[in-house]
């Protein structure tokens, strides 16, 4: 789950501030993906007038989820899925992580969704490649929205990769991510965003085989099984998805990655400077490849993606000295990095929530709707 990394590339200067209206408009477009260049920034004046009936959307607000974030709870979650073990696609380890999770969920009052992965037809698998011989199956819920039924996809893997020669517990690589999400399920259930959140926990992510060893390893089949229900019921209802895995590194340093929706990533390093969260996510991170799970997203026409991913895990230097090795474990993790991944995840879903809420507003007048969201 570690790949090559690539090196930096320069990023591309704002453009000058625009009229609020043309503002609106070439946000639609870069969100869509159909545009090519970063936000305006608008004046305080028509940022004040274009948000003053977004704020009464979520009354209780970004502050009330920040402040509702626990870490030690998220904690609890990482040492639960921990002291499980090793938990790869087939076990008993895995098998009980997808319980406790589900649990969990159900412990929210929503209803939780066990989804095979039908490799056989799923959007964007190798050509030629056969089915794994070992049932993936992820983990759904939705918490409805307070405006809207489009939904934001928050997705994190819950396995571990298999070893031959020892336990691979995966603290950071396949628990961590899955800790912050749970909790961040946890706030948005009392304090929820105008949008609907889906809570994804993706089975099969870890590289792994197929018991009569015939085929190479398999892995991301939980992402490419998530693209593929999302592009058959139709992509449009998805405002955003992120994917979030390797967020507990006690020196957690997230990357820049190059994939994710631009404007959209930037939301989340804002949100870490408004928050005093830079050291994880540095205002001069270089730009590079995190990882290829969430392009199989981008794959299937959903271009609003970010990943929050950290791609060296001890020292500087990608994958890192504890990455897939018997040192992944949680003493090696932080209950600070997954509160401030959290809290990160949150002011930015708060903030695009407030974005997309003016451009829904704006195309229901154009369209001369009456906007319900």
């Amino acid at each position: 789950m570690y790949p090559e990394v690539s090196g930096a590339r320069s990023s591309t200067p704002n453009r000058a501030a625009a009229p609020t209206l043309l503002a609106l408009l070439a946000f639609a477009l870069s969100t869509s993906g159909l545009g090519c260049g970063a936000r305006p920034a608008p004046d305080s004046a028509s940022a004040e007038r274009a948000g003053a009936d977004v704020g009464a959307v979520s009354a209780n607000g970004s502050p009330a989820r920040i402040a509702s974030f626990s870490a030690d709870r998220a904690w609890r979650d990482l040492q639960a899925l921990t002291d499980i073990g090793a938990r790869p696609v087939g076990s008993s380890g895995n098998d009980r992580a997808r319980d406790y999770l589900s649990a969990q969920l159900e412990d929210l009052g929503v209803e939780v969704e066990s989804r095979e992965v039908d490799y056989a037809s799923a959007a964007g698998r190798p050509s030629g490649a056969t089915a794994p011989e070992i049932r993936v199956t992820n983990l759904s819920a939705v918490i409805p929205g307070t405006r809207s039924q489009d939904r934001f996809v928050l997705a994190a893997p819950f396995d571990s990769r298999q070893f031959e020669d020892f336990e691979f517990i995966g603290a950071n690589d396949g628990a961590s991510g899955a800790a912050v999400v749970l909790e961040i399920a946890r706030v948005l259930a009392a304090h929820p965003l105008p949008y609907a959140t889906e809570i994804a926990f993706l089975d099969g992510e870890a590289p792994f085989s197929s018991p009569n060893g015939r085929h190479r390893p398999y892995r991301e089949i939980g992402s490419l099984g998530l693209a593929s229900r999302i592009r058959e019921s139709g992509s449009s209802g998805v405002r955003l998805l992120v994917y979030l895995n390797r967020v507990g590194d006690a020196d957690l340093r997230i990357a820049r990655d190059l994939v994710s929706h631009r404007i959209y990533r930037e939301e989340f390093w804002k949100a870490a400077s408004a928050l005093d969260r830079t050291r994880a996510f540095p205002p001069d991170a270089a730009f590079e490849n995190a990882g290829i799970a969430h392009q199989y997203f981008v794959q299937i026409g959903l271009r609003q993606v970010v990943s929050i991913v950290d791609t060296s895990f001890g020292g500087d230097q990608p994958p890192g000295l504890y990455a897939g090795t018997a040192q992944d474990t949680i003493d090696r993790c932080s209950p600070d990095s997954l509160e401030t991944v959290g809290v990160v995840v949150l002011e930015a879903l708060d903030a695009i929530s407030q974005r997309l809420g003016k451009i829904d507003r704006f195309a229901a007048g154009r369209s001369g709707e009456v906007d319900t969201r």
